[in-house]
């Protein structure tokens, strides 16, 4: 018989069939699969010291692989490899690769309880599970056929004990009020784990989308959380973080303990006790020949950011019929072509696509943009982490220096349940610039009409004089 000639005629029964079948003299006669893993006098229904003193008739081979494997809820997976830990290599050799893992009753075992890896140490079953549900002692059986058709099993029993979180002997503090210029040190008490089962540990961690008191030293030799508020910016806030103990083996068996830091006196206002710069930009009138320049409010590093242009803007245009189609038109090419000893401007040259026809209407405009990316700042106006090599742009410190600060704040108060705010007005940080009519003769359209209009003169002039 095949594996996949097993896996057609597996049945499952219920605990309650297993338990008549089991007491029923005429056992064998009225068991009509006999490949379901039974609860009976002679397979199971003991310990393993104890079951399997006889092979069920359907099966080639039933070995006991061990007294049993004592497992705690919640801990990393605890392998138990065959190869090493009994003598039953040999059958796990004879056996194809459709192997199944299943409890007695003939459901799998997979995933509630662990899995089986057919490859790793001549096959290992990784013992692990979250679920209470698992908690006592599970039977299990390995079960699968050789090349030869012959059906093998191998029975393992899991104790699967409860396991609890551990703990402080005693209560802990879990808020303190404090003033700037305090030091203050609390040791945390001994922590104490029921079971015996694993080495305990604690760890201090943040709250999400809450700010975490940065005077905030832990002392891991002595377990010890040291509060050290010297400034007075930190006055006025309330801070918050978690205190975390855990069994060390394990990522699921934890409790967190929620704490708070006050800090006494009033806030202070950056914006009304510090001198911030804040950066934008304008652009100058753009000539008849496409070029224009563009004008920071403040110094900058304008090397870098001419060499970083592409990534800070997006340049483009807008023509008359952007109302019609709603698509923007792209420019050809944006070179910076000087560099200003200002430090804040920049002078440019445009290549349109079709210069001749931009600038043509009066009472409607056809608008040069230059746009600043919207997703490089946070909704305090400073570069977020993943763009912070362009503070190489910035002349003096970097925490002095904002972009567009107005428009970042109405951003986060737009949207106060993201600490990344609304996007809305981020997404307008441009400045543009109307485009008058153009004269670019490095256009081949223009250059051909400019030199077809030069031959024209010359010919009128000449039907004239003669």
């Amino acid at each position: 018989m095949s594996s996949t000639d097993l896996s057609r005629v597996v049945r499952t029964y219920s605990a309650s069939q297993v338990a008549d079948k089991s007491t029923n003299r005429y056992l064998f006669s009225k068991m009509n699969n006999l490949y379901l893993g039974y609860s009976s006098r002679y397979s199971g229904s003991f310990d393993l010291g104890d079951t399997i003193k006889y092979p069920k008739m359907c099966a080639d081979s039933s070995v006991n692989m061990t007294d049993g494997v004592k497992y705690y809820r919640g801990q990393k997976p605890l392998p138990y490899k065959i190869g090493e830990m009994s003598a039953s290599a040999s059958i796990v050799n004879q056996m194809d690769n459709n192997v199944h893992w299943m409890f007695q009753n003939g459901s799998s075992a997979e995933g509630l309880l662990g899995k089986w890896d057919r490859f790793t140490n001549q096959g290992t079953l990784y013992i692990q599970t979250d679920s209470q549900e698992a908690e006592g002692k599970q039977r299990t059986i390995l079960r699968g056929c050789s090349r030869f058709d012959a059906l093998l099993e191998l029975y393992l029993y899991v104790n699967v004990m409860k396991n609890t979180y551990p703990d402080f002997v005693r209560e802990i503090e879990t808020s303190w009020t404090l003033n700037v210029g305090d030091r203050f040190e609390y040791k945390l008490p001994a922590l104490k784990d029921n079971e015996g089962n694993d080495e305990p540990e604690v760890y201090v961690n943040n709250m999400t989308n809450q700010p975490y008191p940065p005077f905030l030293y832990f002392d891991n030799d002595t377990n010890s959380l040291i509060f050290t508020p010297h400034s007075e910016w930190y006055q006025g806030w309330t801070y918050y973080f978690i205190i975390v103990v855990k069994e060390k083996n394990s990522d699921t068996v934890f409790y967190p303990y929620y704490c708070t830091v006050k800090m006494n006196g009033q806030k202070k206002n950056p914006d009304e006790v510090l001198n911030f710069t804040d950066l934008n930009f304008t652009m100058g009138t753009i000539d008849r020949e496409s070029r224009g320049n563009f004008t920071w409010s403040a110094p900058v590093n304008l090397q870098f950011v001419k060499d970083h242009w592409n990534e800070l803007f997006d340049v483009y245009i807008k023509n008359v019929t952007f109302r019609e189609h709603n698509a923007t038109m792209p420019v050809l090419d944006f070179q910076i072509t000087k560099l200003h000893d200002d430090n804040m401007t920049m002078e440019y040259q445009a290549t349109f696509a079709d210069p001749y026809m931009l600038g043509l209407l009066m009472k409607k405009s056809d608008k040069l943009y230059i746009h600043m990316k919207y997703d490089l700042l946070d909704t305090k106006g400073y570069f977020k982490p993943e763009f912070e090599h362009l503070n190489e742009m910035i002349v003096g410190n970097v925490s002095m220096h904002r972009f567009f600060r107005d428009k970042c704040q109405l951003d986060a108060e737009a949207d106060t349940s993201s600490p990344y705010g609304s996007t809305t007005n981020r997404e307008k940080l441009f400045a543009s610039k109307r485009i008058d009519m153009q004269f670019d003769f490095r256009n081949d359209q223009m250059y051909y009409m400019r030199q077809l209009a030069i031959k024209m003169y010359y010919y009128i002039c000449a039907i004239v004089f003669l």
